[in-house]
């Protein structure tokens, strides 16, 4: 081995020296990038665990979804069903509804096949209207009227129990009773006919005074003018009459009972004797005006506002007195629902 001299040795002394530090230097960037490389790794296994704990909420998230559809897809064909069977009901309500509309539009021509025609009432009672304005298609008050002889004509204002066609049944029982009474009995009487009216109602609804006996009936205003004689013979059951003379309404009571059953201790109506005028005026009706509901309360329209009424309008012609009346319920109900069957007969001599 050569001899090497101190120069060359401290040079190589040196050179290893840097060797070192580079080597030291090396070994310690490769220690911080291992340190950086081993902070990026949980770093990255943080993620991961978290991307798991994710996936994890996701499937469990999914599989509720899909129980959720799997239900709403249930409820959906449920409901679809259901809807299915609301139609087929709602078609048959509707075919039912139209059959019963059909048949109450089919009675309210037998009832009005039945009953006079105004052109008839016209006949008998020259100067008159009717105010006739049922509450539905078929109506419980009926007006009725009956020529005796040459000068003698009846005619009554009748309200049965109930309205629609409960009502609409008892007036045509009503209406032929009520033709049986005068045209088979002959009996012409007011009074006497509502005694006999109200004994052929008793039987035909099979009436007892036990409660649970049917109470069904009917309220009348029955009169005979004679234009003859000028005379007038009325009887009423719980239906007045009013007679406007020299333009002060005077009012003939009726009896406080129905036709029918009653609880009233008088068996037999009052026949009621009026001598008439030239330029009375005669009015018969139902209580459907009177009780009308409407203006700002919803009160009823009640009977003194009127006999008002048709004192304030009974000089004007028939009609127009027909025509009055119309308005001025139709202001008074508004927009309420008619409650009851009305009925005005007016006459005037």
């Amino acid at each position: 081995m050569e001899n090497i001299s101190p120069e060359q040795l401290a040079i190589e002394k040196q050179k290893l020296d840097l060797l070192k530090q580079e080597l030291e230097e090396k070994n310690k960037q490769m220690w911080n990038m291992s340190e950086t490389v081993y902070k990026e790794k949980k770093k990255i296994e943080l993620q991961l665990d978290e991307i798991m704990k994710e996936k994890l909420q996701l499937e469990i998230q999914k599989k509720e979804n899909e129980e959720k559809v799997k239900m709403l897809w249930e409820q959906s064909t449920a409901i679809h069903h259901e809807k299915e069977r609301i139609e087929q009901l709602k078609a048959q309500v509707e075919y039912r509804h139209k059959e019963i509309i059909d048949s109450v539009h089919y009675a309210k021509k037998i009832q009005q096949a039945i009953l006079p025609s105004y052109e008839m009432v016209n006949s008998l009672l020259p100067d008159s209207f009717i105010f006739f304005k049922p509450k539905n298609i078929v109506s419980g008050d009926f007006f009725w009227v009956h020529r005796v002889n040459e000068h003698q004509i009846l005619f009554a204002a009748v309200d049965c129990t109930g309205h629609g066609v409960p009502g609409a049944f008892m007036s045509i029982m009503g209406y032929h009773l009520l033709e049986q009474v005068v045209k088979e009995n002959h009996i012409y009487q007011p009074a006497l006919i509502l005694d006999e009216l109200s004994k052929l109602v008793i039987k035909s609804l099979k009436q007892t005074n036990e409660l649970a006996s049917v109470k069904d009936g009917m309220d009348i205003a029955l009169c005979m003018v004679d234009y003859q004689n000028y005379t007038l013979e009325y009887a009423g059951a719980h239906n007045s009459l009013y007679l406007i003379r020299d333009g002060i309404l005077n009012e003939t009571k009726a009896d406080r009972r129905s036709i029918g059953i009653s609880l009233s201790k008088s068996l037999l109506f009052t026949n009621h004797k009026i001598k008439l005028e030239k330029g009375d005026y005669l009015y018969v009706f139902s209580d459907g005006f009177a009780d009308q509901k409407g203006g700002s309360n919803n009160d009823k329209f009640f009977y003194q506002p009127f006999r008002d009424l048709l004192t304030a309008i009974h000089k004007l012609p028939m009609q127009e007195q027909r025509q009055k009346l119309e308005k001025v319920i139709i202001e008074w109900k508004g927009d309420k629902g008619q409650i009851d069957d009305m009925l005005v007969i007016g006459l005037s001599l």
